[in-house]
């Protein structure tokens, strides 16, 4: 790899500061304490590490919403990132925060409420009930979801059509297949993956940012008006509860703009008092862009040159909107 002042030209000739600044926002789900071949596209404490000694070299890390204020107001220095997780995890304390404090690095979590007062995410159940099960998995317990054992294949492609045939189910019928599944592959209580009330405290009071992700996860657009409004507003609630201040930032959950959300649901997130929210469009942000509808990327490159053409790449990509 070139030095770092060849390196980091081409970077801020794409992502220079002040007006013209572009902001690449990161995003996670969990850190693996090790690598798990039901989970193909979240780190291991070894990769992300390496991904945050590369974000800490070639880039500028904010905390997200001082990043967005000042992108806003056209005082962004260059190279300019910030790092977020979605839901909530328990291993974002255990395994990243660690490794963001040793690089002197800051990040936004967002969580989804209802899963941290449960302790498990709804997919997670079915992740878990496959690992436990693998092709073990009986045709009963799938008829209860309304499936056939020709449905599934080898075990990753079975958390896939799983989670497919169970995302945009309304909120509590999910829920409830999902812990009926679990239960009847493990014939065992819901696991808790999630952080508690504690640690998410906790962790604001470390200084990293905590930021809103409705309270149940629910596809956005697949919700009554009133009951969107809800999932919104009370997770914002029950943070500022917890953490004692509320939250700037919000997260769509699955975050695709229109599939996932429309512009009914980003005037819900302003009416309920943030100041951005983030989507999953691909991209970095610019001056111009809408703060409550903000691009974020997941790099799944694993070499230092990989992750600069990347980075490099998707900054030059936001000169063509």
């Amino acid at each position: 790899m070139p030095a770092p002042s060849l390196t980091h030209l081409p970077l801020r000739l794409l992502s220079p500061a002040g007006p013209r600044a572009r902001l690449l926002i990161l995003t996670f789900h969990r850190v693996l304490p090790v690598p798990d071949p039901l989970l193909p596209d979240d780190l291991d404490a070894v990769s992300f590490a390496a991904q945050m000694q590369w974000v800490a070299g070639f880039g500028r890390v904010y905390a997200l919403p001082e990043a967005v204020r000042r992108l806003h107001e056209g005082t962004l220095a260059d190279r300019a990132c910030c790092i977020t997780f979605d839901d909530g995890y328990a291993n974002n304390c255990d395994v990243a925060l660690p490794i963001l404090r040793e690089l002197g690095l800051t990040a936004t979590i967002f969580i989804a409420t209802d899963a941290v007062d449960r302790g498990v995410m709804w997919n997670d159940l079915v992740i878990e009930a496959v690992r436990r099960a693998g092709r073990s998995i009986r045709a009963s317990d799938l008829a209860a979801l309304g499936m056939s054992r020709e449905d599934l294949r080898a075990d990753s492609a079975a958390v896939d059509v799983l989670l497919g045939h169970l995302k945009y189910r309304p909120l509590h019928e999910r829920w409830d297949l999902a812990v009926e599944f679990y239960r009847r592959v493990t014939g065992m209580d819901p696991p808790r993956l999630m952080m508690t009330r504690a640690t998410v405290r906790a962790v604001a009071h470390a200084g990293f940012d905590i930021g809103a992700h409705t309270v149940n996860h629910p596809i956005l657009k697949t919700l009554a008006p009133e009951v969107a409004r809800q999932e919104i507003g009370a997770s914002r609630d029950w943070i500022t509860n917890v953490v004692g201040s509320p939250p700037a930032a919000f997260a769509y959950p699955n975050g695709r703009p229109g599939p996932d959300y429309d512009d009914t649901h980003v005037q819900m997130v302003r009416d309920a008092g943030f100041s951005l929210a983030v989507s999953t469009s691909w991209g970095c942000a610019a001056r111009a862009s809408d703060a409550f509808q903000l691009p974020r990327v997941a790099f799944w490159d694993r070499t230092r040159v990989r992750f600069w053409l990347r980075m490099l790449s998707t900054y030059a990509k936001s000169y063509r909107r």
